[in-house]
C-alpha cells in the first residue's frame, strides 16, 4: 500500500532563533500562536537556491507550512507576513527586539501553550516599529510577560505581611518579584531600598492602558534605573543571564553619551523617545 501522505498544519508565526543542522539545514524556533514554541527543520535553507532562506530570519513574521514528522516538524512553506523594517534601521530598537526575542524564547517551554505571549510579543514588536517610545513599549512586554507567564511581580502589598506598602517605604527583591514593607525587609538580606519614582512608574505601566502609560515622561536617567530594575527581574525569572539585555544597556549608554557630545558641541541633540520629568503617577 503507498505510504500515507504526511499531515500538514498552517500556521502563523515568529522566528526566534535558529542554529545549523548539517551542511544544508536549520533548525528553527518559532512562537506559534496555538502551537506554543516548536523547533521546526528547513532543509536546504542554506543552499544558495533555496527559496526559504529569505524568510526564516528572526524577527519576522511568517505564513508557513509544517509537515509532521517523527521528531519535528519540516518547514515545506514559508512567507514573511511582516518583517518589522523600521526596527532594522535603529540600534536601540534593534536591541530591543531582540532582547523580546529572547524572552519570549527563554519563558516558554516547547509545545506548551503560549498565545498570550506570541500575542504580547507581536504587539510590542509592532509598536517598536511604528516609533512608540522604547521605555513604554520595553517595560510593558516585560510586565506583561511576567504576568503571562505567571510571575506577576507584586508591586504595591508587601510579599512578607500582605500590607500595602508606601512607594517612600519599599524595598525590592528580584529574586522574590515584589516589594516588601520596612519591617519586613530589615529580616532579609537580599532585598534593597527601590527608588520611589522608580515604583510609581512601575505601578502605573502595570496598572494603567498603554495608551495612558504612554504618556509618562521619562529622563535618560530614570529610564536606566527602571531599566535596571526590570533587567534585575527578567534575569532572575528566566535563571540566566540574558545576553540581548546587556546589549540593550549598552546601546542606550552610547546613544545617551552621542546625545551629550553632540549638545556639548553645540549641536542639536536627537529627541530621546521619552525626555523631561517624569509625569506624575
Amino acid at each position: 500500500m503507498p505510504g500515507r501522505a504526511p499531515r500538514v498544519t498552517k500556521t502563523e508565526a515568529i522566528v526566534l532563533r535558529y542554529r545549523r543542522l548539517g551542511e544544508a539545514d536549520r533548525i528553527v524556533t518559532l512562537l506559534t500562536p496555538h502551537r506554543g514554541k516548536v523547533d521546526v527543520v528547513a532543509k536546504g535553507v542554506l543552499r544558495s537556491r533555496s527559496r526559504l532562506a529569505g524568510h526564516l530570519e528572526p524577527l519576522t513574521l511568517l505564513e508557513m507550512v509544517l509537515a509532521h514528522g517523527r521528531s519535528m516538524d519540516v518547514v515545506t512553506q514559508a512567507q514573511a507576513v511582516e518583517s518589522f523594517g523600521p526596527i532594522h534601521n535603529d540600534l536601540d530598537r534593534l536591541s530591543a527586539a531582540m532582547y523580546f526575542l529572547e524572552l519570549a524564547d527563554r519563558l516558554t517551554v516547547e509545545h506548551a501553550e503560549a498565545e498570550a505571549v506570541y500575542r504580547l510579543l507581536h504587539v510590542a514588536l509592532t509598536r517598536l516599529a511604528r516609533g512608540d517610545g522604547q521605555q513604554v513599549v520595553s517595560r510593558t512586554f516585560e510586565l506583561g510577560l511576567l504576568e503571562a507567564t505567571g510571575f506577576r511581580p507584586e508591586l504595591t502589598v508587601c510579599l512578607g505581611c500582605g500590607q500595602p506598602v508606601s512607594a517612600e517605604r519599599a524595598s525590592w527583591s528580584a529574586v522574590e518579584g515584589g516589594v516588601y514593607c520596612a519591617a519586613c525587609a530589615a529580616k532579609r538580606d537580599d532585598v534593597f531600598v527601590i527608588d520611589p519614582t522608580v515604583l510609581r512608574v512601575l505601578r502605573a505601566y502595570q496598572s494603567q492602558p498603554y495608551e495612558e502609560a504612554g504618556r509618562i515622561r521619562l529622563s535618560d536617567d530614570l529610564a536606566a534605573r527602571l531599566e535596571g530594575v526590570m533587567h534585575s527581574v527578567m534575569h532572575a525569572v528566566a535563571e540566566r543571564e540574558l545576553r540581548s539585555a546587556r546589549f540593550v544597556s549598552a546601546a542606550r549608554r552610547a546613544r545617551v553619551q552621542a546625545e551629550a557630545y553632540e549638545a556639548e558641541q553645540g549641536g542639536e541633540p536627537n529627541e530621546a523617545d521619552e525626555v523631561g520629568a517624569p509625569a506624575e503617577v
